[in-house]
């Protein structure tokens, strides 16, 4: 059953991968802002903590966690079929589902490749596809993609040439998209961090310190949820209302030489 009235001003936000690090950070921000959250995760446990961060939420409906993987067509006609149920209209989807499953330049294995492009490329663009009916019924309707500074030049301290290049599609299919859905009045911008403190790195703690103060020119800090939450907030508000088609660094510098 829809839950929002036509005079609700709540946006309608759906975010992938949501469960933890800069997705987390995104769920928090939007919540804040006082907007319907849909979001997803494969791990049940990061869906289950999650959960226990924003009981409130779940409670009164502003919050929806769905367990899945948005490379199954399947559970993304679930996730559209939720969201359409519950809200009747998408106003932001914000691609942000990603990871770095291989290391090196021909070392990294055809299915790690597969893999990776899959998540971090193919199903952004599934997901527009699969949401345009709802966003052309949307507010102000924005898509933001989650790229990455290593995106921008094949840095020595960017490890693995299968995520660098998913996020540098990544940025062309944001341009391309920006275009095909500009004439709909949907926007269609990315936002490429830097060295971003979250699980992706694992036990990888040194090595992430070592390209902060190799990479980031403002300091020997990491970007964090947070900094990227509010670059994304900016993009789907109002004031960039004529902004589509742009990356927006939220890197420190890394990206500068």
């Amino acid at each position: 059953m829809n839950d929002l009235g036509p005079s609700d001003a709540r946006r309608v936000v759906c975010i992938s991968g949501g469960t933890s690090g800069i997705g987390a950070g995104l769920v928090a921000a939007f919540l804040e802002a006082g907007d319907r959250v849909f979001t997803c995760g494969r791990n049940p446990d990061k869906v289950a903590r999650l959960g226990a961060d924003w009981p409130e939420p779940i409670e009164q409906g502003q919050l929806t966690i769905l367990t899945g993987d948005v490379t199954d067509a399947r559970f993304r006609a679930e996730l559209v079929d939720g969201i359409r149920a519950a809200a009747g209209r998408l106003d932001v989807l914000v691609n942000n589902a990603g990871v770095i499953l291989a290391a090196g330049d021909l070392e990294e294995s055809v299915d790690a490749w597969r893999a990776t492009l899959e998540t971090n490329l193919i199903a952004p663009f599934s997901l527009v596809q699969s949401c345009l009916g709802l966003l052309e019924l949307g507010r102000s309707p924005a898509v933001v993609n989650l790229s990455s500074a290593c995106a921008r030049h094949p840095f020595a301290s960017c490890t693995s040439t299968s995520y660098s290049v998913s996020k540098a599609g990544l940025e062309m299919l944001t341009q391309r998209l920006a275009l095909g859905l500009g004439p709909r009045g949907i926007r269609v911008n990315a936002v490429a961090p830097g060295v971003v403190a979250s699980a992706m790195w694992g036990e990888h703690v040194e090595l992430m310190q070592e390209t902060i103060e190799q990479r980031h020119v403002l300091g020997r800090e990491a970007v964090t949820p947070a900094d990227v939450a509010a670059a994304v907030l900016f993009l789907v508000s109002p004031r960039a209302r004529l902004v589509t088609g742009a990356t927006l660094a939220v890197d420190a510098g890394y990206a500068l030489g």
